[in-house]
Protein backbone atom coordinates (compact mmCIF):
# COMPACT_ATOMS: atom_id res chain seq x y z
CA UNK A 1 0.00 0.00 0.00
CA UNK A 2 2.86 2.04 0.72
CA UNK A 3 4.91 1.76 -2.29
CA UNK A 4 0.82 2.39 -3.77
CA UNK A 5 0.82 5.76 -2.38
CA UNK A 6 4.34 6.40 -3.33
CA UNK A 7 3.78 5.66 -7.17
CA UNK A 8 0.67 7.61 -7.03
CA UNK A 9 2.61 10.72 -5.63
CA UNK A 10 5.12 10.77 -8.19
CA UNK A 11 2.53 10.56 -11.13
CA UNK A 12 0.80 13.73 -8.75
CA UNK A 13 4.18 15.44 -9.01
CA UNK A 14 5.10 14.41 -12.38
CA UNK A 15 2.11 15.42 -13.76
CA UNK A 16 1.86 19.01 -11.88
CA UNK A 17 5.41 19.73 -13.40
CA UNK A 18 3.90 19.14 -17.20
CA UNK A 19 1.05 21.39 -16.46
CA UNK A 20 3.55 23.97 -14.95
CA UNK A 21 6.22 23.33 -17.98
CA UNK A 22 2.91 23.69 -20.57
CA UNK A 23 1.79 27.26 -18.39
CA UNK A 24 4.88 28.47 -18.73
CA UNK A 25 5.55 27.93 -22.13
CA UNK A 26 1.87 29.09 -23.07
CA UNK A 27 2.86 31.99 -21.36
CA UNK A 28 5.89 32.86 -22.87
CA UNK A 29 4.59 32.60 -25.92
CA UNK A 30 1.53 34.18 -25.65
CA UNK A 31 3.71 37.51 -24.02
CA UNK A 32 6.04 37.35 -26.61
CA UNK A 33 3.41 38.07 -28.86
CA UNK A 34 1.24 40.72 -27.63
CA UNK A 35 4.28 42.55 -26.77
CA UNK A 36 4.43 44.19 -30.47
CA UNK A 37 0.91 45.03 -30.31
CA UNK A 38 0.78 48.91 -28.88
CA UNK A 39 3.93 49.57 -31.70
CA UNK A 40 2.40 48.02 -34.75
CA UNK A 41 -0.85 49.88 -34.03
CA UNK A 42 0.71 53.06 -33.79
CA UNK A 43 2.75 52.90 -36.55
CA UNK A 44 -0.33 51.75 -38.38
CA UNK A 45 -2.42 55.25 -37.10
CA UNK A 46 0.89 57.40 -37.65
CA UNK A 47 1.21 56.25 -41.33
CA UNK A 48 -2.59 56.75 -41.56
CA UNK A 49 -1.95 60.28 -40.60
CA UNK A 50 1.25 60.80 -42.78
CA UNK A 51 -0.48 59.70 -46.01
CA UNK A 52 -3.59 62.22 -44.83
CA UNK A 53 -0.94 64.79 -44.94
CA UNK A 54 1.17 64.10 -47.36
CA UNK A 55 -2.45 63.98 -50.21
CA UNK A 56 -3.11 66.95 -48.11
CA UNK A 57 0.00 68.65 -48.71
CA UNK A 58 0.02 67.30 -52.47
CA UNK A 59 -3.54 68.95 -53.27
CA UNK A 60 -2.58 72.56 -51.98
CA UNK A 61 0.77 71.81 -53.82
CA UNK A 62 -0.94 71.34 -57.16
CA UNK A 63 -3.63 73.41 -56.66
CA UNK A 64 -0.86 76.22 -56.18
CA UNK A 65 1.06 74.66 -59.06
CA UNK A 66 -2.27 74.83 -61.25
CA UNK A 67 -3.38 78.02 -60.00
CA UNK A 68 0.42 79.63 -61.40
CA UNK A 69 -0.02 77.77 -64.45
CA UNK A 70 -3.71 79.22 -64.92
CA UNK A 71 -1.81 82.96 -64.26
CA UNK A 72 0.87 82.33 -66.87
CA UNK A 73 -1.60 80.82 -69.13
CA UNK A 74 -3.66 84.07 -68.81
CA UNK A 75 -1.09 85.80 -69.65
CA UNK A 76 0.15 84.31 -72.84
CA UNK A 77 -3.35 84.46 -73.99
CA UNK A 78 -3.15 88.51 -73.56
CA UNK A 79 0.29 88.75 -75.20
CA UNK A 80 -1.23 86.63 -78.12
CA UNK A 81 -4.21 88.72 -78.10
CA UNK A 82 -2.40 91.70 -78.29
CA UNK A 83 -0.07 90.33 -80.96
CA UNK A 84 -3.03 89.22 -82.80
CA UNK A 85 -4.28 92.75 -82.46
CA UNK A 86 -0.98 94.43 -83.72
CA UNK A 87 -0.91 91.91 -86.56
CA UNK A 88 -4.46 92.82 -87.46
CA UNK A 89 -3.53 96.66 -87.97
CA UNK A 90 -0.75 95.76 -89.44
CA UNK A 91 -2.58 93.85 -92.22
CA UNK A 92 -5.34 96.66 -92.32
CA UNK A 93 -2.89 99.73 -92.64
CA UNK A 94 -0.61 97.71 -95.07
CA UNK A 95 -4.33 96.90 -97.34
CA UNK A 96 -4.49 100.92 -96.91
CA UNK A 97 -1.75 101.95 -97.90
CA UNK A 98 -1.77 99.24 -101.38
CA UNK A 99 -4.65 100.53 -102.18
CA UNK A 100 -3.84 104.45 -101.95
CA UNK A 101 -0.30 103.32 -103.78
CA UNK A 102 -2.32 101.39 -106.35
CA UNK A 103 -4.33 104.46 -106.47
CA UNK A 104 -1.38 107.23 -106.21
CA UNK A 105 0.03 104.67 -109.44
CA UNK A 106 -2.61 104.90 -111.56
CA UNK A 107 -2.65 108.96 -111.00
CA UNK A 108 0.45 108.98 -111.99
CA UNK A 109 0.46 107.13 -114.97
CA UNK A 110 -2.17 109.26 -116.38
CA UNK A 111 -0.69 112.49 -115.25
CA UNK A 112 2.49 111.62 -117.35
CA UNK A 113 0.55 110.67 -120.35
CA UNK A 114 -1.28 113.88 -120.47
CA UNK A 115 -0.21 116.61 -122.61
CA UNK A 116 0.07 119.36 -120.11
CA UNK A 117 1.99 119.74 -116.85
CA UNK A 118 0.30 119.56 -113.53
CA UNK A 119 0.51 119.63 -110.00
CA UNK A 120 -0.57 116.76 -108.07
CA UNK A 121 -3.00 117.56 -105.18
CA UNK A 122 -4.94 115.78 -102.37
CA UNK A 123 -8.42 117.39 -100.96
CA UNK A 124 -8.06 117.78 -96.95
CA UNK A 125 -11.09 119.31 -96.47
CA UNK A 126 -14.93 119.57 -98.03
CA UNK A 127 -18.73 120.09 -96.40
CA UNK A 128 -19.56 116.87 -95.91
CA UNK A 129 -23.12 118.23 -96.02
CA UNK A 130 -23.14 119.80 -99.09
CA UNK A 131 -21.77 117.55 -101.92
CA UNK A 132 -22.32 120.63 -104.39
CA UNK A 133 -19.66 122.91 -102.98
CA UNK A 134 -15.92 124.11 -102.70
CA UNK A 135 -13.25 121.94 -101.25
CA UNK A 136 -9.64 122.45 -100.16
CA UNK A 137 -6.41 121.17 -101.55
CA UNK A 138 -2.98 121.08 -100.12
CA UNK A 139 -1.24 122.93 -102.66
CA UNK A 140 -0.99 126.76 -103.42
CA UNK A 141 0.99 129.39 -104.82
CA UNK A 142 4.07 127.91 -103.48
CA UNK A 143 3.69 125.21 -105.83
CA UNK A 144 2.34 127.04 -108.07
CA UNK A 145 -1.36 127.09 -107.83
CA UNK A 146 -3.13 130.29 -109.34
CA UNK A 147 -6.73 131.38 -109.27
CA UNK A 148 -8.86 129.84 -112.54
CA UNK A 149 -6.48 126.98 -113.31
CA UNK A 150 -8.23 124.09 -114.50
CA UNK A 151 -8.16 120.54 -111.96
CA UNK A 152 -9.01 117.19 -113.10
CA UNK A 153 -8.60 114.32 -111.86
CA UNK A 154 -8.38 110.27 -113.34
CA UNK A 155 -11.22 107.82 -112.27
CA UNK A 156 -11.59 104.86 -113.64
CA UNK A 157 -9.70 104.94 -116.72
CA UNK A 158 -10.99 108.29 -117.52
CA UNK A 159 -9.57 111.89 -117.62
CA UNK A 160 -12.11 113.88 -116.45
CA UNK A 161 -12.91 117.84 -115.38
CA UNK A 162 -13.39 118.49 -111.63
CA UNK A 163 -13.66 122.54 -112.05
CA UNK A 164 -11.55 125.40 -110.90
CA UNK A 165 -9.24 127.16 -108.69
CA UNK A 166 -11.26 129.58 -107.04
CA UNK A 167 -8.71 131.25 -104.78
CA UNK A 168 -5.67 130.30 -103.57
CA UNK A 169 -3.27 131.30 -100.69
CA UNK A 170 0.55 129.99 -99.98
CA UNK A 171 -0.38 126.12 -98.85
CA UNK A 172 -3.31 125.78 -100.26
CA UNK A 173 -6.32 126.18 -102.46
CA UNK A 174 -9.99 126.20 -102.75
CA UNK A 175 -11.35 124.59 -105.53
CA UNK A 176 -15.26 125.32 -107.23
CA UNK A 177 -17.03 121.74 -109.07
CA UNK A 178 -17.82 121.78 -112.35
CA UNK A 179 -21.34 121.84 -111.39
CA UNK A 180 -21.28 124.77 -109.42
CA UNK A 181 -23.62 127.34 -110.47
CA UNK A 182 -21.51 130.30 -111.39
CA UNK A 183 -19.06 127.58 -113.35
CA UNK A 184 -19.62 127.72 -117.19
CA UNK A 185 -17.40 125.48 -119.43
CA UNK A 186 -16.76 125.68 -123.11
CA UNK A 187 -17.97 121.86 -124.22
CA UNK A 188 -18.50 119.25 -127.54
CA UNK A 189 -19.85 116.44 -127.87
CA UNK A 190 -16.87 114.32 -128.88
CA UNK A 191 -18.67 111.88 -131.39
CA UNK A 192 -21.31 114.72 -133.31
CA UNK A 193 -18.64 116.96 -132.52
CA UNK A 194 -21.38 119.69 -131.92
CA UNK A 195 -20.31 122.50 -129.94
CA UNK A 196 -22.28 124.39 -126.45
CA UNK A 197 -21.71 125.51 -122.95
CA UNK A 198 -21.99 123.21 -120.08
CA UNK A 199 -23.41 125.27 -117.31
CA UNK A 200 -23.87 123.89 -113.69
CA UNK A 201 -26.78 123.51 -112.21
CA UNK A 202 -25.78 123.42 -108.46
CA UNK A 203 -28.42 120.55 -107.58
CA UNK A 204 -27.64 116.77 -107.16
CA UNK A 205 -31.07 116.25 -109.29
CA UNK A 206 -29.21 117.77 -112.73
CA UNK A 207 -25.76 118.52 -112.16
CA UNK A 208 -24.83 119.86 -115.61
CA UNK A 209 -26.60 120.95 -118.76
CA UNK A 210 -24.98 121.80 -122.04
CA UNK A 211 -26.72 124.67 -123.73
CA UNK A 212 -26.91 126.48 -127.34
CA UNK A 213 -26.35 122.89 -129.06
CA UNK A 214 -28.00 123.67 -132.85
CA UNK A 215 -31.02 121.99 -132.93
CA UNK A 216 -30.10 119.88 -136.23
CA UNK A 217 -28.23 118.08 -133.97
CA UNK A 218 -30.82 116.14 -132.51
CA UNK A 219 -31.05 113.20 -134.63
CA UNK A 220 -27.35 112.66 -134.31
CA UNK A 221 -26.90 112.97 -130.14
CA UNK A 222 -27.41 109.53 -128.63
CA UNK A 223 -28.11 108.97 -125.22
CA UNK A 224 -24.34 107.93 -123.73
CA UNK A 225 -22.29 110.27 -125.58
CA UNK A 226 -19.56 111.95 -124.15
CA UNK A 227 -18.95 115.47 -123.81
CA UNK A 228 -15.73 116.71 -123.41
CA UNK A 229 -14.00 120.68 -123.07
CA UNK A 230 -13.25 121.68 -126.50
CA UNK A 231 -10.74 124.07 -125.54
CA UNK A 232 -12.29 127.45 -127.12
CA UNK A 233 -11.57 130.42 -125.50
CA UNK A 234 -11.76 128.23 -122.47
CA UNK A 235 -9.12 127.91 -119.52
CA UNK A 236 -10.08 124.69 -119.38
CA UNK A 237 -7.57 122.28 -121.95
CA UNK A 238 -9.22 120.56 -125.06
CA UNK A 239 -10.32 117.05 -124.79
CA UNK A 240 -11.36 116.54 -121.15
CA UNK A 241 -14.43 114.32 -120.57
CA UNK A 242 -16.82 116.61 -118.55
CA UNK A 243 -19.77 114.28 -118.42
CA UNK A 244 -22.50 111.89 -120.52
CA UNK A 245 -25.86 112.29 -122.18
CA UNK A 246 -28.96 111.72 -120.06
CA UNK A 247 -31.49 113.80 -121.67
CA UNK A 248 -32.71 115.70 -124.38
CA UNK A 249 -34.35 119.13 -124.06
CA UNK A 250 -36.02 120.88 -127.43
CA UNK A 251 -38.09 123.76 -126.59
CA UNK A 252 -40.49 125.45 -129.60
CA UNK A 253 -39.50 128.77 -128.29
CA UNK A 254 -35.61 128.30 -127.93
CA UNK A 255 -33.50 128.26 -131.83
CA UNK A 256 -30.80 125.73 -129.94
CA UNK A 257 -30.98 122.26 -128.08
CA UNK A 258 -29.99 121.99 -123.98
CA UNK A 259 -28.71 118.19 -123.27
CA UNK A 260 -28.65 117.42 -119.36
CA UNK A 261 -25.53 115.42 -118.82
CA UNK A 262 -24.40 113.35 -116.16
CA UNK A 263 -20.57 113.97 -114.54
CA UNK A 264 -18.21 111.15 -115.53
CA UNK A 265 -16.47 111.62 -112.29
CA UNK A 266 -18.05 110.23 -108.92
CA UNK A 267 -16.57 113.62 -106.76
CA UNK A 268 -17.72 111.89 -103.73
CA UNK A 269 -15.04 109.26 -103.99
CA UNK A 270 -12.15 112.00 -105.53
CA UNK A 271 -9.46 112.00 -103.26
CA UNK A 272 -6.43 113.24 -105.43
CA UNK A 273 -6.48 116.01 -107.93
CA UNK A 274 -4.31 117.70 -110.55
CA UNK A 275 -4.26 121.30 -111.05
CA UNK A 276 -3.23 122.40 -114.81
CA UNK A 277 -0.19 124.70 -114.60
CA UNK A 278 0.60 127.40 -117.01
CA UNK A 279 -3.05 128.66 -117.22
CA UNK A 280 -5.36 130.86 -115.43
CA UNK A 281 -4.94 134.19 -113.87
CA UNK A 282 -6.84 136.90 -111.94
CA UNK A 283 -9.75 137.72 -113.59
CA UNK A 284 -9.17 134.80 -115.82
CA UNK A 285 -11.78 134.51 -118.69
CA UNK A 286 -13.19 130.92 -118.84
Amino acid sequence: MAQQSRRAVRIKALVSGLLLAVSLVTLTVSTRSLEGVPERVGLAVVSFVQRGFDSVSGFFSRTATSIAELRRLQESHRELLAQVEALTNQQRDYSVLKGENERLKEQLAFSQASGYQAQAARIVARDPENLYATFVIDKGTAHGVRKNQAVVAYQNGIEGLVGKVLEASRLTSVVVPVYDATTYVAARLERSRYEGLAVGSGSDDLPLVMKYVKKRAKDEIQYGDLVVTSGLQSLYPQGIAVGRVTKLRIFDYLTSLEIELEPVLDFGRIEYVFVVLGQGAEGGAE
